[in-house]
């Protein structure tokens, strides 16, 4: 090996870095990889000492330290969290249901449905009031909202069948020919949602009955 060989393998291993930050996006699969390289840094310099000397691979051990560490830090650099609304930001309409829920949780899910969707300030909002039907969500529209939904409350969407609610976007025609033969859809309401998220699961069943 030459004397620049050291700084070369440095050079492929900051390179892997790199690729490694771009390719794990989703903020568990970060928190995961960086415990575990967190705990191999520490491993590879006690354990590993001897062939990490011979393969002039000393900056190794530290390097995965840091990086381990630096991807806990940043585990939601591509989907940060939103924060909870303040109780005076709610969505414009105070049009409510008696007796409808108006916990955080509530709170922040008629906030993100204006945000995302918009709320009517003409009608009364239900929990039976329904996104695909009385509220006109569909296409990219609604899977936009889903994803939002998902990452906001972390909510873990289990069984979801978007065709069984919305149609798919009109441009996507490879999702309108997957779509065929779903039969009439289904309402989608905001008492499922407001279940979903307090149960952190959607179950397609529970859901619609309880609703």
């Amino acid at each position: 090996m030459t004397e620049y060989t050291p700084w070369i393998i440095l050079l492929i291993l900051v390179a892997l870095t790199a690729l490694l930050d771009k390719k794990i996006k989703h903020s568990v699969n970060r928190t995961l990889v960086g415990f575990a390289l967190v705990a191999i840094g520490p491993t590879l310099l006690f354990g590993a000492t001897p062939w990490i000397t011979a393969l002039q691979l000393d900056s190794l051990p530290v390097l995965t330290f840091l990086v381990g560490i630096g991807l806990l830090i940043t585990r939601n650099k591509y989907h940060p969290q939103r924060p909870p609304p303040h109780p005076l930001r709610r969505a414009p309409t105070m049009n409510l249901a008696p007796h409808f829920p108006e916990d955080p949780v509530m709170q922040q899910l008629l906030q993100l449905l204006h945000e995302e969707i918009g709320l009517p300030k003409h009608k009364t909002i239900r929990l039976k009031t329904s996104l695909n039907f009385d509220l006109g969500c569909d296409g990219a529209e609604a899977r936009q909202f889903m994803e939002a939904l998902e990452q906001t409350f972390d909510l873990d969407l289990g069984d979801y069948d978007a065709y069984r609610y919305f149609n798919p976007p009109v441009f996507d025609v490879f999702l309108k020919h997957r779509a065929k033969g779903r039969g009439e859809k289904m309402p989608l309401t905001i008492g499922m949602l407001y279940l979903a998220i307090k149960t952190h699961s959607w179950d397609t069943q529970t859901l619609e009955n309880l609703s």
